[in-house]
């Protein structure tokens, strides 16, 4: 009798080969292993806070893949290639590698990992990979390196937020996941699930810090300091009874856009002749 051949996973080299079903596929992986342990880890313990929070960024990066994906595809479809296109793919691409970061956890204790094509993208398709090539050749940057909230929680608009807001969160968080991993053995499903959320943590740290830097003051801009932000927040949230947890340290991004904010403003505060009433 002939052994049957091993199946065989094509691996995915370009963000715009990626569809929302290898999402969901990456995404139930994950999901079951935070389930688990969220399942096996004693209540209000810092182990069942850590799943909790790993669970909530798991739904919530695929849910940006997801969107960007479905985005991405609606504008090719009608035609379009202008900067909305690239941002929806570059959104693919940025949430798809958060998702293997989080799963790269796991690649050396699950077969289903191991072969299934759950790589890192660097570029979204051949031509953008081709002028990555021509720019690195001319000594330039590619594409790359681009529970229960409260009913009156703090707010802060996106473009005050400071290093200093961002210091003072990712050190609390970093205390948590610092304590798990010291707490259990590595190779555990404990262990790569506090690894995991620290490496989530991180990145999305970077996301923030990195607007800062380079603030730019754009819309556009404001709104991904926001998102990346309280994403970062969010992972806080299951240790509220924590002493040092403080959300006026860390309150709720908004962004208002500028025309927006202009059109809330009374009647009585705008100029004259706009055409107000």
């Amino acid at each position: 009798m002939t052994a049957e051949a091993p199946t065989e996973f094509r691996i995915l080299r370009y963000g715009d080969e990626l569809t929302t079903a290898h999402v969901d596929g990456l995404t139930d992986f994950l999901t079951t292993k935070a389930e688990a342990l969220v399942s096996t880890s004693e209540k209000d313990t810092d182990a069942y806070r850590a799943a909790e929070a790993l669970l909530a960024l798991i739904r919530d990066v695929a849910g940006g893949a997801r969107h960007g994906i479905e985005n991405r595809d609606a504008y090719l479809a009608d035609g379009f290639d202008s900067s909305w296109t690239l941002s929806s793919r570059q959104e693919v691409r940025r949430e798809w590698n958060r998702l293997v970061a989080v799963a790269d956890r796991w690649r050396d204790a699950s077969d289903v990992h191991r072969y299934a094509p759950w790589t890192r993208i660097e570029h979204h398709n051949k031509e953008s990979e081709a002028r990555d090539a021509a720019r690195k050749a001319e000594g330039e940057e590619g594409d790359s390196p681009a529970y229960a909230i409260p009913a009156h929680e703090p707010e802060i608009h996106s473009d005050r937020i400071t290093r200093e807001h961002l210091d003072a969160l990712h050190g609390f968080l970093t205390k948590h996941t610092d304590r798990l991993l010291a707490l259990h053995q590595a190779g555990t499903e404990e262990h790569r699930s506090a690894l995991a959320l620290q490496t989530a943590i991180d990145m999305t740290r970077d996301d923030v810090h990195g607007s800062l830097t380079y603030d730019t003051d754009l819309d556009r801009d404001l709104e991904d300091r926001r998102d990346a932000w309280n994403r970062l927040r969010h992972f806080a949230l299951p240790w509220q009874d924590d002493p040092d947890f403080d959300l006026f340290r860390w309150p709720r991004a908004k962004h208002i856009p500028l025309h927006a904010a202009d059109e809330r403003l009374p009647a009585q505060d705008r100029t004259e002749g706009d055409g107000s009433p």
